[in-house]
């Protein structure tokens, strides 16, 4: 009889096996491996598209005299409030970077990392430092443009490089950590010093010296947590489940996969579901967006002193529109599923009415903060911009309460850059619509 030879039980060895199978292979048999750089080098499309967008950016810096011209117009660059709006920037990139949006690892990948001598570690610490250069590339493109176009001196050029520098170092800090209880409100304090320089016309000194004190704030964020790198299968794949959700939904041009989900509310009991308390509970259920909501007011009252030819009405209404979003999710998710609105046997009517009012208070909420961020900055909206507030409220639940997308009829029509989906292009824009004119209407009457 043939003896049965032992097969090797330890990881190590069966690693050592599976990777000797693979050298075995011809080399055209083998999986190959991800092109770095994501193939912009490659010769191919990616190539072309990296060329034409560096361009086309690249490009804005030798029209710095028409694009101050359509900011500022005749008016004097107020460089203290620029400073303050780039500090913003910053806070955005960074508070964007604390989403962790680059730990996933898909599912198989997972699976053949386990038995190889590759570290999943870093793989996911490879995805952090492209995420981290890209938001470090776009604030600092934002940071060079805003400055080159109001003619900035030496002396606003050093803290804007501060700043970002930075913030930089901060946000690349605490991103490589896992998630901390209070980190979301860091940015917000970062924010609260853009409201600061531009309300008060702080100098470029005082602004090197406050990057200063972030780098030495960020130390304290270095050390807490564990790293992300270390995260488990469950959080790799649980990210990875995101990012396919989001490229499905934009694959399939449908951003209503988009709408977040919401989180247990502790006690908060629905043995009655009635359309008040669902709404009710699907906005605490979101309320891990509030720290980004009051982000985007403050952005808004900084970008009013920063741009004075821009209306009050579209900054206003912008800001309205996505920090409120989120908010109007739960009505979203019950209008694409019609067994919940079975289950709860309320009229259509009845679920935007109650949602409705409830979303309303949260926007209530928001113009309250926006008013007393507006005081602290010693400036002021006009009343076509307060009603931005109310025509966000409208536009975000005719957002939300689209319906499936029908690709049977994309309905194409020809313009001068080609034939473009015209039904398609109405169904996506669906609720964007009213709130473009709704702007231009209250702009247009002040």
């Amino acid at each position: 009889m043939t003896q049965r030879r032992k097969v090797p039980r330890s990881r190590a060895a069966v690693g050592a096996r599976v990777e000797a199978r693979v050298e075995a292979l011809p080399r055209r048999m083998r999986i190959p491996g991800r092109k770095r750089f994501g193939g912009i080098f490659s010769g191919d499309t990616a190539s072309f598209v990296f060329l034409f967008g560096f361009g086309f950016l690249f490009t804005a810096f030798f029209h710095v005299d028409g694009w101050r011209q359509a900011v500022y117009g005749s008016a004097d660059v107020d460089f203290p409030a620029v400073l303050g709006l780039l500090t913003l920037c910053c806070a955005v990139g960074w508070r964007g970077l604390l989403r962790r949006g680059f730990a996933w690892v898909e599912p198989a990948e997972l699976t053949w990392l386990d038995f190889a001598p590759a570290d999943r570690g870093r793989v996911v610490t490879l995805r952090l430092l492209g995420a981290w250069t890209g938001v470090v590339a776009v604030t600092g493109y934002l940071t060079a443009l805003m400055l080159a176009v109001g003619g900035a001196g030496l002396d606003q050029w050093r803290a804007g490089i501060a700043v970002v520098a930075a913030s930089a170092v901060a946000a690349f800090a605490s991103a490589r950590r896992t998630a901390l209880r209070f980190e979301a409100a860091v940015p917000l304090v970062l924010a609260g010093f853009g409201l600061v320089v531009a309300a008060f016309r702080l100098g470029p000194v005082t602004v090197q010296f406050a990057a200063a004190g972030v780098l030495v704030a960020a130390l304290p964020l270095a050390l807490g947590g564990e790293p992300v790198s270390r995260a488990g299968r469950s959080v790799l794949v649980a990210g990875w489940a995101g990012r396919v959700l989001r490229s499905v939904a934009v694959t399939f041009l449908d951003p209503m996969m988009l709408l977040p989900p919401s989180a247990p509310v502790g006690r908060f009991s629905l043995r009655r579901p009635t359309p008040l308390r669902l709404a009710v509970a699907g906005t605490l259920g979101r309320s891990r967006y509030a720290g980004a909501a009051v982000l985007v007011g403050v952005a808004v009252v900084v970008a009013h002193i920063a741009l004075p030819t821009v209306p009050g009405a579209v900054l206003v209404g912008i800001g309205a529109y996505v920090a409120l979003t989120p908010f109007g999710a739960g009505l979203g998710e019950l209008w694409r599923n019609p067994g919940r609105r079975r289950w709860l046997g309320s009229a259509n009517r009845e679920l935007v009415l109650t949602h409705g009012l409830v979303l309303a208070a949260v926007g209530l909420l928001w113009a309250a903060l926006l008013a007393v961020v507006t005081l602290a900055g010693g400036t002021s909206f006009g009343s076509g911009a307060w009603l931005a507030v109310p025509l966000s409220v409208l536009s975000i639940l005719r957002t939300v309460t689209r319906t499936a997308v029908d690709y049977a009829n994309p309905g194409f029509v020809d313009t001068p850059v080609g034939p473009m989906p015209a039904n398609l292009t109405r169904q996506l824009f669906r609720g964007l619509d009213l709130q473009v004119v709704g702007m231009v209407v209250l702009s247009a009457a002040v």
